[in-house]
């Protein structure tokens, strides 16, 4: 494939329609590779959901099983699946598409800044993804659900529950209730795909972090000793996003607190050093 001719002064310009009828054909072409890649995620819709399953699957012993609470339900969440893994597998003919509309206007080094910011970008991403499904997910599920089977409801309301039970039904109403209210979860697909999707782009956005901060110190909005400055805040800034996203536990609020941290600190040093190589 040859390289996209360096757009000059001589070039022809594209007139405003020609540019609208070069977007309305690469957004057909955009939407036939979102298509193809939902047609793929539909047939694939099992293993795919298999594979969302592995980090809850250890939480729940042997025989792990979601649930649906209608009839309707398991089509409508592997439609919602299709769709949502359909626009991964499309994305590659998507950016490209993308590519091929504005590529042409762009210089040589505006192509390298693209293509530097795109490769970055989405390896961020899929780290971001990787981290929280091999990292935290699994002892995240397995702290949730351990903790909502090891509480019973021994609070003063199912005291006199079992006082109220007792008076109406006897003492073998009390022996029943004796060891409290148990447990037992009961993970429903549809709840447990938007789950786990919404978390997974929630970890690979935040992960984007280390280009938000190169570009802020870059692009002289921020100053490296102003960001330096500001690390202590996003020191509490970065727990309390652990602390929301996470299980209530400490550790993996630090599995993902500590690694928001070290990136933060170690933009602001790719910052510093690319910012000092200018100026020399």
């Amino acid at each position: 494939m040859s390289p996209m001719p360096e757009p000059t002064e001589s070039m022809p310009r594209k007139s405003l329609r020609e540019h609208l009828q070069e977007l309305a054909y690469r957004i057909k072409l955009a939407l036939l590779w979102m298509a193809g890649g939902t047609v793929i995620a539909f047939v694939f819709r099992e293993w795919i959901m298999e594979w969302l399953m592995v980090p809850l699957a250890p939480a729940l012993g042997a025989d792990p099983k979601l649930h649906f609470s209608s009839p309707i339900e398991p089509f409508f969440t592997y439609m919602r699946l299709a769709l949502q893994a359909g626009l991964f597998i499309a994305f590659p003919g998507l950016l490209w598409q993308l590519w091929s509309f504005i590529g042409p206007g762009l210089h040589r080094k505006e192509r390298r800044f693209v293509l530097a910011i795109t490769f970055w970008g989405v390896l961020f991403f899929l780290s971001g993804v990787a981290f929280a499904y091999y990292l935290v997910f699994p002892y995240g599920f397995d702290w949730l659900l351990n903790f909502a089977r090891g509480e019973t409801l021994t609070s003063p309301y199912f005291v006199q529950l079992q006082k109220n039970l007792t008076l109406a039904y006897g003492p073998e109403a009390r022996l029943a209730l004796a060891g409290g209210l148990v447990l037992e979860p009961t993970i429903m697909m549809d709840g447990y795909l938007k789950l786990i999707m919404s978390l997974l782009f929630a970890f690979g956005v935040m992960f984007e972090l280390p280009l938000v901060i190169y570009f802020l110190a870059v692009s002289r909005v921020a100053s490296i000793s102003g960001l330096m400055h500001f690390f202590r805040y996003f020191v509490v800034i970065a727990f309390i996003v652990a602390a929301v996203l996470t299980p209530p536990d400490v550790i993996t609020q630090i599995m993902l607190g500590v690694p928001l941290v070290l990136m933060y600190l170690m933009s602001v040093g790719v910052a510093a050093l690319v910012l000092r190589g200018k100026k020399s």
